[in-house]
């Protein structure tokens, strides 16, 4: 029996990428497999936007109860880890203008400092921290629209999800 060179290649790619750690995003968890529970508190909000802290709560404990790999509990004390954090700055500038020299186009971003902490021993160990997570949208909108200000409150909503995802995945994933 004879193998085809394109299926030989085939085979030593697949067998390449599964011996060097490959894996898909979100398949894999860095995190000790004893953790099961974990507690995420409201982060500190030291911005203008009053609600941010709000929806990116909103946002995080959606994404954590999609993924399924950790049960989430009201209580910190009944948590194996505990995720906390503070936002230090929502932006938003205009990216692009119309022939009126009005913006039509924005960019939104987000910045926080996030920890996810073993609190099982009685002193709490960082399992994982970023000191300037951060992630950016952008919207269009039409200056003279009456829904001008709806557009932003959009963009926020969807900021907070994209931040959740990403943040979720980075703990997990452990980058």
């Amino acid at each position: 029996m004879k193998i085809r060179p394109r299926v030989l290649v085939v085979l030593l790619l697949v067998v390449e990428l599964t011996s060097c750690g490959y894996h898909l995003v979100g398949t894999t968890s860095f995190l000790p497999e004893d953790i099961e529970t974990l507690h995420v508190e409201k982060f500190v909000n030291q911005t203008k936007w009053v609600d941010m802290d709000q929806r990116l709560m909103e946002a995080l404990t959606l994404e954590w109860v999609r993924r399924r790999r950790l049960q989430l509990v009201d209580n910190p004390g009944q948590a194996d880890v505990v995720l906390s954090g503070t936002i230090q700055r929502l932006a938003v500038i205009p990216v692009s203008y119309d022939d009126q020299g009005r913006a039509n186009e924005y960019q939104m971003s987000l910045q926080a400092i996030v920890q996810l902490k073993d609190v099982r021993a009685e002193e709490a160990e960082v399992l994982w921290e970023d000191k300037a997570f951060s992630r950016r949208t952008s919207y269009a909108v039409d200056p003279v629209a009456v829904n001008y200000f709806d557009r932003q409150n959009i963009a926020m909503t969807e900021l907070s999800s994209d931040f959740a995802r990403a943040l979720v995945t980075a703990v997990l994933e452990g980058f």
